[in-house]
């Protein structure tokens, strides 16, 4: 297993260490110490951890060390995706929810796995997918991130595992960038019973979106690929109505703009992270950090209120 630093680098440095993950039972995750909303935390519950956030605290790194594991750990290998990674907090306390984040076209895992030390570090575990082939369809994008699903809850109930009894398998929200955002909806599609969806730059043709799992997706400006006009308009408009959705442009952005956290001057992790707390860990305390159209945005849209 590996600790990373709680901060985002476009290539990740990750050193290996030689310490166990604390377990549910372990002195750091139980009695005193820490904010008292960790505390007690049982299947279910809204999880409420740590100060009261600001635009600042949910645009930087959170305050949780980070760990990573793989395939070679014992991780499952599942047939319809090909590497994975997953990353968890090592400091803070059970259950977790989780989300996953696959590529776009013809992009290997390393280019979404910023994702993964930052919404770890806020007590989110994340587990990033490489593709079985780099060319992969939006289908074969969706059927990877439903497989990941089985990994994850797997790592739940698997002896030896890290997270052994440290998840709480009902909330898992997906992720992915260009085709593989496109992949994160049609998932929602099959599964109506995730928490949440980021679309990443998505790129989708012609799909109806009938599912009421909240969406949220950004585009740029200057993406030439996947223009927010066309695939993020076509995202927002084609997911119900009876959907929370939102849809941010980030201002002269390419289609890397929200491939890291660092995107829009930090305003992209600041709207995936509040995403994810309010609809996948019910912390309502995020939601207005939703609510305010970000400086870097050339364009904004949402439905919630």
């Amino acid at each position: 297993m590996k600790r990373i630093p709680i901060f985002w680098l476009p290539a990740l440095l990750i050193l290996a260490i030689g310490c166990s993950p604390p377990t549910p039972n372990s002195p750091e995750l139980t009695g005193d110490g820490g904010s008292a909303t960790d505390a007690g935390f049982q299947l279910g519950d809204p999880l409420i951890r740590g100060d009261d956030p600001t635009p600042t605290s949910a645009t930087e790194p959170g305050p949780y060390d980070v760990e990573t594991y793989e395939q070679d750990d014992g991780l499952r290998d599942g047939p319809d995706y090909a590497q994975a990674t997953i990353y968890y907090p090592t400091d803070a306390r059970p259950p977790f929810a989780s989300v996953i984040v696959i590529p776009g076209y013809v992009s290997a895992e390393r280019t979404i796995q910023a994702w993964g030390p930052f919404y770890a570090s806020h007590g989110i575990v994340t587990m990033t997918l490489g593709t079985n082939s780099l060319r992969d369809s939006v289908d074969r994008r969706r059927d990877a991130l439903l497989d990941a699903i089985v990994t994850l809850r797997a790592e739940n109930d698997r002896e030896g595992s890290p997270l052994e009894g440290q998840l709480d398998v009902e909330r898992i929200a997906l992720s992915g960038w260009s085709m593989g955002g496109g992949g994160a909806q049609l998932a929602a599609v099959a599964d109506p019973t995730l928490k949440a969806i980021i679309g990443l730059c998505p790129w989708l043709q012609g799909n109806a979106l009938d599912h009421p799992v909240p969406v949220l997706i950004f585009g740029g400006s200057s993406d030439f690929i996947a223009a927010t006009d066309e695939h993020g308009r076509r995202h927002y408009d084609n997911t119900p109505e009876t959907t929370e959705k939102l849809l941010f442009e980030v201002e002269g952005g390419g289609h890397r703009v929200a491939n890291s956290p660092g995107g829009g001057n930090g305003d992209v992790g600041r709207f995936a992270l509040s995403w994810l707390k309010v609809f996948l860990e019910e912390d309502a305390r995020y939601r207005p950090l939703l609510l305010v159209e970000p400086e870097s945005a050339s364009s904004f849209e949402t439905n919630l209120d």
